[in-house]
């Protein structure tokens, strides 16, 4: 399994629509009505493989926006995924389900998946939002509830990094959920 997530200083699940709404605007504070916030927030994104034997060693890129397909193509694909399954796997037996962000599925990625005998599936025939099959987004469940634990929030990108890396070190992989692991 391979994928990447990205993580903000605090958690928030609809991102679109965290604002406040009062009943009474007349009565809500100042400092509660004019709250500025970040256009592009800080984040970063994780990326990682997971085979049967081991969690790779995670890929943190500070970010601003979506990943770009270079970044995807070198860090994720070639030192992440390719690396994993010459390790672990024979090619013949895998098949590499990326989900349907743009990157993933960038020229580049599909030309170096093809000359290396990669089966993986093609974009027109990958189901969009569907966690069943992407056993990978149980793990990042996992460990996004134990990176904002009771509410923990970050106060710089580096502070959340090192925060990740000690939540990964403690899902380790002989504490990963194996029924998720049975099926790759």
């Amino acid at each position: 399994m391979d994928d990447e997530k990205y993580f903000l200083l605090q958690e928030q699940f609809v991102p679109n629509n965290r604002g406040f709404y009062p009943s009474d605007k007349r009565t809500t504070q100042p400092k509660i009505t004019f709250k500025r916030i970040q256009k592009f927030e800080p984040k970063i994104l994780v990326a990682i493989t997971i085979s049967a034997n081991e969690i790779s060693k995670p890929f943190f890129s500070k970010q601003k926006q979506a990943v770009h397909q270079t970044t995807y193509f070198d860090k994720c694909i070639v030192a992440g995924l390719m690396s994993c399954i010459t390790s672990h796997y024979k090619k013949e037996n895998i098949l590499f389900c990326p989900d349907l962000a743009p990157s993933h599925h960038g020229h580049n990625v599909v030309q170096y998946l093809d000359e290396n005998s990669v089966q993986f599936v093609q974009k027109e025939f990958n189901s969009q939002n569907c966690p069943q099959i992407r056993l990978i987004e149980t793990f990042w469940s996992i460990l996004t509830d134990m990176v904002y634990n009771e509410g923990w929030e970050a106060k710089t990108i580096d502070q959340l990094q090192r925060r990740i890396t000690k939540k990964l070190k403690e899902i380790g992989i002989k504490n990963f959920p194996t029924r998720v692991l049975r099926y790759t």
